[in-house]
């Protein structure tokens, strides 16, 4: 897709100046700028929606009845889904 964008001199002048900084071509910051704009502006997802895409909605089997344990073994869940490294415990 062709896309014409008007700059105003100044900019146009600072653009080209970062461009050749970074060594890269204009339409390839264009793009990425807009790549990141539109993923920026996507519908994010409800915390439900997270919930059930990480297995934590519907029947569990072997859940523990709601109370106490019921709340260890959705802290347990998530960290068992969170991506990186684990994180420390914290004593109490």
């Amino acid at each position: 897709m062709t896309l014409t964008v008007r700059l105003d001199p100044e900019l146009e002048r600072e653009f080209a100046a970062l461009c050749g900084l970074k060594r890269a071509a204009k339409s390839a910051i264009v793009s990425q700028l807009i790549r990141d704009y539109v993923r920026a502006q996507a519908p994010r997802q409800s915390a439900f929606e997270l919930a059930e895409a990480m297995g934590l909605v519907g029947v569990q089997d072997r859940a523990p009845a709601a109370g106490r344990d019921h709340s260890r073994y959705i802290r347990g869940k998530l960290r068992q889904r969170r991506p990186g490294k684990p994180r420390e415990r914290r004593p109490g």
